[in-house]
């Protein structure tokens, strides 16, 4: 049985092996090389490998809990998910940066994504510190908007929009802490409770859709500060009650709804 692979300090590159995963017991050593990232899933449980960073980036394990958690085995297209032989920036879906390592959009829509969006998925994926597009819609995540997502601190859009059993609760304040996003649709759920005023706070957005769900209360006059930048403001089919605030006169360049 082998106990040791020491290929460390030579000139190999390339893509690691696939089969190299099968070696789970043995002490692989891959370091000073010029080895292309990020190395297949098995390469990246070897115990002597799992906490390369250049070889192993987090990306690959965060993504593997993503799947997991909203049934990836059940989606309408998985390609090259957990595939072995295949970057995870090939995976379907999946938008990388130019160098083929940070992520930078998921983009899943209407792909079959069921499960919950709980704080844990929130919390393991806010460690994909590059990540500025997140598009969900269309699919069957269920339960509330958790707090955590303030933590995806560097989204420009955020789409979690016409989920089937539709998500629930109310819009938390963290989504005001999302001060990047120029994209923020949530229509089509069981949202209630009132629209957060500190959403006016987010002088980046361009699209704000909340239709559709059961927001109560009146329409919060802070709405106003949106006036530089806001394209659509759409509120419809909502139980918004009370009058039109005139400050919403102010949104003149804009198109609203509601």
């Amino acid at each position: 049985v082998l106990e040791i692979l020491d290929l460390s300090n030579n000139d190999l590159v390339g893509r690691i092996p696939s089969e190299l995963g099968e070696l789970q017991e043995t002490i692989v050593l891959l370091g000073g090389n010029s080895l292309t990232p990020p190395a297949p899933l098995g390469v990246c449980k070897i115990a002597t490998v799992k906490d390369d960073q250049d070889l192993c980036p987090p990306e690959i394990k965060i993504l593997e809990e993503f799947y997991y958690s909203f049934r990836g085995p059940e989606w309408i297209n998985n390609r090259y998910w957990l595939d072995e032989s295949k970057s995870y920036c090939l995976w379907y879906g999946v938008v990388c940066d130019k160098k083929n390592v940070s992520i930078t959009k998921l983009e899943l829509g209407n792909n079959g994504l069921s499960g919950e969006l709980g704080t844990r998925i929130m919390e393991i994926m806010s460690e994909l510190t590059q990540l500025e597009g997140l598009d969900l819609n269309g699919n069957d995540i269920n339960g509330t908007i958790p707090t955590e997502i303030a933590t995806l601190s560097n989204l420009v859009e955020l789409d979690l929009s016409h989920q089937t059993q539709g998500l629930t609760g109310e819009i938390p304040d963290g989504v005001s802490k999302l001060v990047h996003l120029s994209l923020l649709c949530l229509a089509g759920n069981k949202l209630d409770q009132g629209i957060p005023s500190a959403i006016g706070i987010l002088d980046n957005l361009k699209v704000l859709n909340l239709s559709s769900n059961v927001l109560i209360q009146s329409i919060p006059t802070q709405l106003r500060r949106l006036q530089d930048t806001i394209e659509v403001l759409d509120l419809s089919n909502n139980k918004l009650e009370g009058r039109i605030p005139s400050e919403l006169g102010d949104l003149q360049d804009g198109n609203d709804d509601f």
